[in-house]
């Protein structure tokens, strides 16, 4: 599938996600940027990030512009190279890897929003609830919306191709 349909694909979910469900707080462009790892080269994905980034910037009230933006980029151009160690074609590189993308780009946020003057404190809670359950949710979210997919699509292709031939 071509990235730019995929773009279109993410950007629909994270529209109608974010507008049913807004108490749930996903990085819904974290699974497109992840898989543009293994479809593009650095500079490519680098550009997808700053797309993504500036999409989330213009639908986020409570960050200051361009945060998203720079998150997506610096996350990105520090994960690119750890595709090496996850091979595309298998089931569990892209939630581990949208694992890691939220839980890095979290910690490069809350970097941003201290060098900025915002005071965020670190608690317990904070640690447990923004480096351990949303990226569960974010992989959970990758693993829903597009590993499962395009999984059940070609058993469905080959269930009725099978039913042809009868």
């Amino acid at each position: 599938m071509r990235l730019s349909l995929l773009f279109f694909y993410t950007f629909c979910l994270a529209m109608c996600l974010g507008t049913l469900f807004p108490f749930v707080r996903l990085l819904y462009f974290a699974p497109f940027l992840v898989l543009s790892f293994y479809r593009c080269s650095l500079p490519h994905s680098l550009w997808w990030a700053i797309a993504c980034g500036f999409m989330m910037d213009l639908f986020s009230a409570n960050t200051p512009f361009g945060i998203y933006a720079l998150t997506y980029s610096l996350t990105t151009a520090y994960l690119y190279r750890y595709q090496f160690h996850f091979f595309e074609d298998r089931l569990s590189t892209l939630p581990v890897m949208t694992f890691c993308f939220a839980c890095l780009s979290t910690v490069i946020q809350i970097v941003l929003f201290s060098i900025m003057g915002h005071a965020i404190s670190l608690t317990w809670d904070w640690f447990k609830h923004d480096l351990l359950w949303m990226p569960l949710q974010d992989a959970l979210y990758a693993i829903f919306a597009f590993t499962l997919p395009p999984m059940l699509a070609s058993k469905t292709k080959f269930y009725s191709m099978q039913k042809r031939k009868i």
